[in-house]
Protein backbone atom coordinates (compact mmCIF):
# COMPACT_ATOMS: atom_id res chain seq x y z
CA UNK A 1 0.00 0.00 0.00
CA UNK A 2 1.45 3.29 -1.00
CA UNK A 3 0.22 6.66 0.01
CA UNK A 4 0.24 9.76 -2.16
CA UNK A 5 0.01 12.06 0.84
CA UNK A 6 3.64 13.19 0.67
CA UNK A 7 4.47 16.72 1.69
CA UNK A 8 7.63 18.41 0.52
CA UNK A 9 9.50 20.27 3.21
CA UNK A 10 11.95 22.96 2.14
CA UNK A 11 14.69 23.64 4.67
CA UNK A 12 17.10 26.54 4.68
CA UNK A 13 20.79 25.70 4.72
CA UNK A 14 21.23 26.50 8.44
CA UNK A 15 18.20 24.39 9.35
CA UNK A 16 19.42 21.46 7.24
CA UNK A 17 22.89 21.74 8.78
CA UNK A 18 21.44 21.79 12.29
CA UNK A 19 19.32 18.74 11.53
CA UNK A 20 22.32 16.88 10.13
CA UNK A 21 24.53 17.76 13.10
CA UNK A 22 21.85 16.72 15.59
CA UNK A 23 21.39 13.36 13.87
CA UNK A 24 25.15 12.80 13.90
CA UNK A 25 25.31 13.71 17.60
CA UNK A 26 22.52 11.25 18.41
CA UNK A 27 24.34 8.51 16.50
CA UNK A 28 27.62 9.26 18.26
CA UNK A 29 25.93 9.29 21.66
CA UNK A 30 24.31 5.91 21.05
CA UNK A 31 27.64 4.59 19.78
CA UNK A 32 29.46 5.72 22.90
CA UNK A 33 26.81 4.13 25.12
CA UNK A 34 27.06 0.80 23.29
CA UNK A 35 30.85 0.81 22.74
CA UNK A 36 31.69 -1.44 25.70
CA UNK A 37 28.97 -3.96 24.88
CA UNK A 38 30.24 -4.74 21.36
CA UNK A 39 33.49 -6.52 20.48
CA UNK A 40 36.22 -4.67 18.60
CA UNK A 41 35.75 -6.78 15.45
CA UNK A 42 32.02 -6.03 15.34
CA UNK A 43 32.72 -2.32 15.95
CA UNK A 44 35.12 -2.28 12.99
CA UNK A 45 32.59 -4.00 10.74
CA UNK A 46 29.85 -1.59 11.85
CA UNK A 47 32.14 1.42 11.31
CA UNK A 48 33.04 0.33 7.78
CA UNK A 49 29.37 -0.30 7.03
CA UNK A 50 28.30 3.12 8.32
CA UNK A 51 31.07 4.89 6.41
CA UNK A 52 30.10 3.05 3.24
CA UNK A 53 26.46 4.03 3.73
CA UNK A 54 27.43 7.65 4.37
CA UNK A 55 29.53 7.76 1.20
CA UNK A 56 26.81 6.08 -0.86
CA UNK A 57 24.14 8.51 0.32
CA UNK A 58 26.36 11.61 0.01
CA UNK A 59 27.70 10.84 -3.47
CA UNK A 60 24.56 11.91 -5.43
CA UNK A 61 24.43 15.25 -3.62
CA UNK A 62 28.11 15.84 -4.21
CA UNK A 63 27.77 14.97 -7.91
CA UNK A 64 24.82 17.37 -8.16
CA UNK A 65 26.77 20.23 -6.60
CA UNK A 66 29.78 19.66 -8.84
CA UNK A 67 27.58 19.38 -11.94
CA UNK A 68 25.83 22.62 -11.02
CA UNK A 69 29.18 24.36 -10.59
CA UNK A 70 30.34 23.12 -13.99
CA UNK A 71 27.10 23.40 -15.98
CA UNK A 72 25.17 26.04 -14.04
CA UNK A 73 24.03 29.28 -15.64
CA UNK A 74 26.75 31.24 -13.83
CA UNK A 75 29.60 29.06 -15.14
CA UNK A 76 31.49 29.66 -18.41
CA UNK A 77 29.92 26.57 -19.94
CA UNK A 78 26.44 27.71 -18.91
CA UNK A 79 27.00 31.18 -20.32
CA UNK A 80 28.25 29.72 -23.62
CA UNK A 81 25.26 27.41 -23.81
CA UNK A 82 22.87 30.30 -23.18
CA UNK A 83 24.54 32.47 -25.84
CA UNK A 84 24.50 29.61 -28.35
CA UNK A 85 20.78 29.05 -27.78
CA UNK A 86 20.10 32.76 -28.24
CA UNK A 87 22.13 32.94 -31.44
CA UNK A 88 20.63 29.78 -32.93
CA UNK A 89 17.03 30.69 -32.11
CA UNK A 90 15.60 32.88 -34.86
CA UNK A 91 12.37 33.44 -32.99
CA UNK A 92 10.30 31.82 -35.74
CA UNK A 93 8.77 28.39 -35.67
CA UNK A 94 10.00 25.98 -38.40
CA UNK A 95 6.80 26.35 -40.42
CA UNK A 96 7.05 30.15 -40.28
CA UNK A 97 10.62 30.46 -41.58
CA UNK A 98 11.13 31.98 -45.00
CA UNK A 99 13.51 30.62 -47.59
Amino acid sequence: MSSDNHKTIVLSLPAAALLTISQAAIGCGIGILLADKVTERKRSIAAVGMLSLAIATSAPALVGVVAELINGPESKLGARRRLRSIREDSGLQPEEEFL
